[in-house]
């Protein structure tokens, strides 16, 4: 396996870090008309309905294509909020063939069809997606939640096809367009149910930079301890490398009695990016 499919897997496996908790119940809404929000009561409703958890463990399967590459993944995962994301990959036999752990400031993987493994600084990845900035980012994105929407005055609130959408403010663009740092500056439209206040759909990008971005769409949304959560999440990630992931969850509980073990045999190469 060459090192782009290595970082391509990397990806991945943030990409499934969680979209979901144990599947209880579901309910299909029907769409209504539409009541009115300024985008500060909106980004409010959207925050009262976050998914919030401690500990999870879940199974997933998952279809990623990537330069053409096609691969089908079962899994299982562990996470910690804001501390570890640990996962294991098999291929449909069974056999384990990757291991991944996310820390706050580190990614780790483990390969076992190659013998190697990696270990970067979490910072180390920020060029090959802007996704990938902190745990608790990737966290929230990957259940429904957002945790940078708190300035409700860079964004202004239209209507598209039945739901409310979060659009960048002109004022916002000018901002951006006038600072030093523009190249960096991540820019999002959010889509949101009316209903359920759910985030539906993300489409992020970097500022004057159209070939680095990430589009995010939620649906079958269940719910959870008296929150809704989507449980099937499609994601395409533009930049240095193509990837697109289709992923569904299954047997998804809380547990706080985890093991997050990452154990690097001796015979084991380290690769790098």
């Amino acid at each position: 396996m060459n090192r782009k499919i290595h970082i391509f897997l990397m990806l991945a496996a943030l990409v499934m870090a969680l979209a979901g908790t144990s599947c209880k119940s579901s309910k299909s809404v029907a769409k209504k008309s539409l009541r009115e929000f300024t985008a500060s009561r909106l980004i409010k409703e959207v925050e009262n309905h976050q998914f919030d958890f401690n500990y999870l463990q879940a199974k997933l399967n998952a279809k990623i294509d990537a330069k053409g590459k096609n691969f089908t993944v079962k899994g299982q995962l562990r996470m910690q909020k804001d501390s570890i994301v640990w996962m294991s990959f098999s291929l449909p036999l069974g056999v384990e063939m990757m291991r991944v752990k996310i820390t706050p400031d580190s990614v780790f993987m483990l390969n076992r069809n190659d013998k190697t493994y990696l270990r970067e600084d979490i910072g180390s990845f920020e060029d090959f997606s802007p996704m990938i900035t902190s745990i608790q980012f990737i966290q929230a994105i990957l259940v429904g939640n957002d945790i940078n929407l708190r300035e409700e005055d860079d964004y202004n609130v239209a209507i598209d096809n039945g739901q409310y959408n979060l659009l960048i403010s002109k004022e916002l663009k000018k901002s951006i367009k006038h600072s030093d740092n523009e190249w960096k500056v991540m820019m999002k439209d959010i889509w949101i149910d009316p209903d359920l206040f759910k985030i539906t759909k993300y489409y992020i990008k970097e500022y004057n930079n159209d070939k680095r971005k990430i589009d995010v769409e939620y649906s079958d949304f269940e719910l959870v301890n008296g929150k809704y959560i989507p449980t099937k999440i499609d994601i395409t990630v533009r930049g240095d490398i193509y990837m697109k992931a289709n992923i569904s969850y299954s047997n998804i509980v809380e547990n706080d009695n985890l093991e997050f073990n990452f154990n690097v045999p001796k015979k084991y190469d380290r690769i790098y990016r």
